[in-house]
């Protein structure tokens, strides 16, 4: 946990994380292996050392991951004893470019390079580095305490035509079945009351070791004392029956799912190189909703893919309508260097796929308002994240919301984060519900 201690021998470090839960996972490991060697601090003003790690996935995250790094070397500026440092996404891609167009910097690293940042910092990277295992199992936890994730493989096998994250990650790499159960249970040892796995696709694990053991990790987790187990980042084309039994199957795994379609239209899906089209996901949502009673399938969509037509959003609405989605994320398609689809003829103009974003986003919000006002009246165990004491208000989540993403329950009174509590809910908007604490004894819905 962050330490504002003025006094001490050790230098103070702040790492900045741009980019998704894989990312922040590297810096977990990062400052795992700084313990003892620098004391963590919440803010880079009051760091002698800085870390930005960055994202190279698409522009917003790029322009994100540069703001950053030119604020942490404008606090440089102010104070030139700081250093400054930048690892992940974007430095494994544009290192050479950033170390001479922002030469302030004190050290920039690709993907996992502790050893390197150790050294460069002053913070012992003469001393071989631990085995995988022991790194991932001294991590900092920087998500909530109660609340964290389980990375089981990097890197992606798949190959869409507009991504650029396996150029970045490379190829699937999957860990040990015996490593990810064993830090899972460490995790649970820590008090964690959510593990949230992930990868950047899930549904393939194992196969680069010789067989997909997807399943078979799952069961293997349902062992361990954490009582919501969340999967995001599958693939919709490895998504199988097995998956959906599996999941139905383990009272720990939620019947909860982050399931990515990018799109719906077969046409796109084929100029995207990912496989299926609006019939097949239909039947695997359906299945799994069957083999999972009031299960929750979050997604996320891409408008503006070169060659999006005005039938390909209004196939996109009209699946909507007809196999709704429960947690949506949209995203205007960003054209990435060195991918396929970047010089492609047909480019949408932004406008164009910001208007068709507006409008995908305006039938997920109807859809989503009738999905939370249908929850009015209901009783639903809630997992406390966060407590403002000043007010008096707690905030949570149901188990059909993932952390920082999904859905909040605003409910007041003040309750310990990482406990589960039992409430009524009163009212509702798009994304937020508002609760009234019920007698601990009540009994909620999962949980």
């Amino acid at each position: 946990m962050p330490d504002n201690q003025t006094k001490s021998p050790l230098p103070s470090i702040y790492v900045h994380t741009v980019g998704c839960a894989k990312n922040l996972v590297d810096s977990e490991m990062l400052l795992g292996l700084m313990k003892g060697k620098a004391r963590l601090v919440e803010s880079g003003e009051d760091a002698s050392l800085i870390v930005v790690n960055t994202c190279g996935f698409i522009d917003e995250a790029k322009a994100e991951s540069i703001d950053a790094v030119m604020e942490a070397v404008q606090l440089k500026a102010d104070d030139p004893a700081r250093r400054v440092y930048v690892m992940g996404c974007l430095s494994q891609r544009y290192r050479e470019q950033i170390q001479s167009e922002i030469p302030e910097l004190d050290g920039v690293y690709g993907i996992g390079e502790f050893k390197a940042i150790l050294r460069d910092t002053g913070l012992d990277g003469s001393t071989p580095l631990p085995a995988e295992l022991e790194i991932f199992e001294r991590r900092e936890l920087l998500s909530p305490g109660h609340s964290a994730y389980l990375r089981i493989s990097d890197g992606c096998n798949q190959h869409c035509t507009y991504c650029s994250i396996p150029s970045m990650r490379g190829r699937m790499v999957s860990r040990p079945l015996d490593d990810v159960v064993h830090e899972a249970f460490s995790l649970a040892r820590r008090g964690v009351q959510e593990l949230n796995v992930i990868a950047q696709e899930i549904s393939s694990y194992g196969e680069d070791l010789g067989a997909n053991r997807i399943c078979e990790l799952l069961r293997r987790l349902n062992d361990v004392p954490v009582p919501w187990i969340r999967l995001l980042y599958s693939h919709p084309p490895k998504v199988d029956r097995a998956f959906g039994e599996t999941i139905a199957a383990c009272d720990r795994i939620l019947p909860w799912l982050d399931f990515p379609v990018e799109h719906v239209s077969g046409e796109m899906l084929k100029k995207m190189a990912r496989r299926g089209d609006a019939a097949s996901l239909k039947a695997t949502m359906r299945m799994l909703r069957e083999l999972n009673p009031g299960m929750v399938i979050r997604t996320s969509i891409i408008v503006g893919f070169p060659g999006e037509q005005e039938r390909h959003v209004q196939e996109l609405l009209e699946f909507m309508e007809d196999c709704p989605f429960d947690r949506l994320g949209v995203f205007c398609y960003s054209p990435e260097e060195n991918t396929p689809s970047v010089n492609w003829p047909d480019q949408v103009p932004r406008e164009l796929a910001e208007e068709r974003k507006a409008r995908v986003m305006e039938k997920q919000m109807e859809l989503s308002l009738a999905a939370n006002q249908a929850l009015v009246g209901s009783v639903e165990r809630i997992l406390i994240d966060e407590v403002d004491p000043a007010s008096g208000i707690s905030e949570g989540r149901t188990w059909r919301d993932a952390l920082e993403i999904d859905n909040t329950v605003e409910l007041r009174g003040v309750r310990q984060p990482g406990t589960f509590v039992d409430c009524r809910i009163v009212d509702a908007s798009e994304y937020d519900l508002i609760a009234e604490l019920l007698p601990t004894e009540g009994k909620g819905a999962r949980g």
